[in-house]
């Protein structure tokens, strides 16, 4: 199985119908967003691997919380908490939460 259909299948499909759900989007939207953004996500990665500790420090900040619980609860996705980490972690890939708020704006209603 693929990067986009396992995060389209997390919880049984239901992580895109909570993310949809929160973003005001219907489950068409949010699919199509995340497919747009994986990419986005799997170039920032390897631009960040391509630099000394580039990797180690995205390994660091990924283990360095509980991210599972996010998937493990689906309805924590709008949290506070939640987008706070995951602010933080679109920062250490792309470089700025922005990026992905720009590849996903067309989306947004």
């Amino acid at each position: 199985m693929d990067l986009l259909n396992m995060v389209l299948n997390a919880g049984n499909g239901g992580s895109v119908k909570q993310l949809a759900s929160n973003f005001g989007l219907d489950e068409n939207q949010a699919t199509a967003a995340i497919s747009n953004l994986l990419p986005v996500l799997g170039q920032g990665l390897a631009r960040n691997a391509s630099k000394p500790d580039g990797l180690d420090s995205i390994m660091r900040a990924l283990s360095s919380g509980n991210h599972s619980q996010y998937i493990d609860n689906l309805n924590t996705l709008g949290d506070e908490n939640t987008v706070r980490d995951g602010n933080g972690i679109l920062g250490h890939i792309l470089g700025s939460k922005d990026v992905s708020r720009q590849v996903t704006s067309g989306y947004m209603t």
